[in-house]
């Protein structure tokens, strides 16, 4: 469907879909800057004008048309849109596609974001939250109302001797100066990111940015809620360690044996825990929450994606910059965006699992379902009857099956996914054996 050429069966099959977020159907041209505002700030959509709000196409006169271009002067700044005019069946309808906007838009002194079918006006904290971002004053800099006191020197021990091991940057100075050099003070204060990495208990003053754990039935009663708190990138651990004990396992049959696996990918889980760390908004006043049932785990986050950020194309610079940076440097993230790209790879390779993304004005919810019956194919299986006996190369692997070097990487890496193989060694000396 290209946006400028809608023909009538683009407009009939817009019609059929009914209103939701990208969508609203208006019967005349009212309130049209407002439903804009709301697009461009969100996802972007259509509104169809000429339609009852059953879909059902009634049409319009041209001449109301005219009053369009007026309504939409007091967006700032102006959402790229475009409309087309088409005829079906004698009647003249009206189709304004709204672009998702890099920037915030505003109308006159409010400003709105889709939730559904309808166009919420954004109260006073949440533009406050939004324009802070708009200026690139990031939050993590700023200074807390923590005195440096507080401050845990073991904690900064710890990170730069893992830094070391896992970026290989040597440390220099004192602890006092590589205490300036990180930014973890500000005067007499430490600064956000210094407070949620380097004190022992970070929610004592910021309650939120702790993350908690609901253990679902499968008919949706809560099973068990735990919270964790403590230094940010310590909590990831322990969620993820807690997580991987209790996501149900499934079986696949290999050859006489069974093998029991994760309904979902590690890989994914643990990404999907340090994006939320990573790059939530701590400027909203609500936790990390994970929700597992039997079927699904999701992982909601307090902020959506920032302005001009798209999920199809994650790589940006970060909300945090500096909990960012020492996540990668303790090996946590690589760079910026390709999180997701890893959680949609392990998913892909994953026999049981997918994966969505619900990104909302002021949230994020990464969703993990698994619902298909995992199997083997014959060669898979055969992999594995190998490994068993001793650990081999993927080029041995290959040889021995007369297939491809890359056919049979993709094979390991599906089976790696299910974690029923693990790599061993690293370069031309690596090997596969069964986990």
């Amino acid at each position: 469907m290209k946006n400028n050429r809608l023909t009538i069966e683009d407009i009939i099959r817009l019609a059929a879909q009914g209103e939701g977020e990208n969508i609203e159907f208006k019967l005349k041209p009212v309130n049209i800057a407002e439903t804009i505002c709301a697009m461009a700030n969100t996802s972007g959509g259509y509104i169809i004008i000429g339609v009852d709000n059953k879909g059902k196409l009634t049409g319009i006169a041209e001449k109301e048309q005219e009053r369009i271009p007026a309504d939409i002067q007091g967006l700032i700044p102006t959402p790229h849109i475009s409309i087309i005019n088409v005829k079906v069946n004698e009647k003249n309808v009206l189709v304004i596609n709204v672009k998702k906007s890099k920037r915030f838009v505003t109308l006159g002194n409010s400003a709105y974001i889709r939730i559904g079918r309808s166009n919420k006006a954004l109260d006073l904290e949440e533009l406050a939250i939004i324009s802070i971002e708009e200026l690139k004053l990031t939050f993590d800099s700023l200074p807390s109302s923590v005195s440096k006191s507080t401050l845990n020197p073991s904690l900064v021990q710890e990170y730069l001797e893992l830094r070391e091991k896992v970026r290989g940057i040597p440390i220099r100075g004192n602890l006092e100066e590589n205490i300036k050099k990180l930014k973890i003070i500000k005067g007499e204060y430490l600064t956000i990111s210094g407070l949620l990495f380097f004190t022992d208990k970070p929610q004592e003053h910021l309650p939120w940015t702790g993350i908690r754990v609901i253990e679902m039935y499968a008919d949706g009663e809560t099973k068990e809620i735990l919270e964790f708190d403590g230094p940010v990138w310590k909590v990831i651990d322990k969620v993820y360690d807690t997580l991987i004990v209790k996501i149900p396992r499934t079986e696949i049959r290999t050859g006489t044996k069974r093998e029991s696996f994760l309904i979902f990918p590690e890989e994914s889980i643990r990404e999907g825990i340090i994006n939320a760390v990573a790059h939530r908004n701590y400027r909203i006043r609500g936790d990390i929450r994970i929700f597992l049932s039997p079927e699904s785990l999701r992982i909601k986050n307090p902020g959506s994606f920032p302005p001009g950020v798209d999920i199809e194309d994650p790589e940006h610079i970060p909300r945090n910059p500096i909990i960012c940076q020492y996540l990668y440097d303790m090996g946590y993230i690589e760079k910026y965006g390709f999180g997701i790209i890893r959680m949609r790879k392990a998913v892909e390779d994953h026999p049981t699992a997918s994966i969505d993304f619900n990104i909302g004005a002021l949230k994020t919810e990464v969703i993990f379902e698994s619902k298909k019956k995992a199997t083997l194919n014959e060669n898979e299986r055969i992999i594995l009857t190998l490994l068993r006996a001793e650990p081999l190369s993927s080029s041995q692997i290959a040889s021995h099956l007369k297939m491809s070097k890359v056919t049979i990487l993709k094979k390991l890496d599906r089976l790696q996914s299910m974690n029923l193989i693990k790599k061993i060694g690293i370069g031309r000396k690596t090997k596969y054996t069964v986990s």
